[in-house]
C-alpha cells in the first residue's frame, strides 16, 4: 500500500491488488446497505464468514467464485470494470478516487466506467 488504511489505502501500481482493493470496498458498502453481518452473509451465500471478514480486512483476495457467490447473495456486482484502469505511479491515488466525496468511484475506475 502506498499510504492510509484498507479498503481505502492509496495502492501501488498493481492492477490485482486495485482489483481487490475495489472489491473489498464494494463488499463493505452493499454489505453496510443491507443492513447485513458477515454471519448473515456467510449463511446466505454459503461462503466462510472468516473468507467474508478476510476480504474486508484484505488480509485474502477472494477468488472468482468467491466473488460470484457474494454477488449472488447481494443482488449487485462486486467485480469493478477495471480493463481501462490508468495504473498510477507508486503512491500516487488511482484516477477517479476520492475517498472524502460521497458516491466515490471504486479505486482506480474512472468516471466513464460506469461503476460507482
Amino acid at each position: 500500500m502506498g499510504g492510509g488504511e484498507w479498503p481505502h489505502a492509496v495502492m501501488q501500481a498493481h492492477r490485482g491488488a486495485l482489483v481487490a482493493q475495489a472489491i473489498a470496498r464494494a463488499l463493505s458498502e452493499a454489505m453496510a446497505e443491507r443492513g447485513m453481518s458477515a454471519n448473515a452473509l456467510a449463511r446466505k451465500s454459503g461462503v466462510n464468514r472468516q473468507v467474508i471478514a478476510n476480504v474486508l480486512n484484505g488480509t485474502v483476495w477472494p477468488d472468482m467464485l468467491t466473488v460470484v457467490d457474494l454477488e449472488g447473495a447481494l443482488g449487485v456486482m462486486l467485480w469493478p470494470v477495471h480493463v481501462e484502469w490508468r495504473i498510477p505511479a507508486p503512491g500516487e491515488a488511482p484516477e477517479g478516487y476520492n475517498d472524502e466525496a460521497e458516491g466515490s468511484s471504486p479505486a482506480g475506475s474512472s468516471a466513464s466506467d460506469g461503476v460507482g
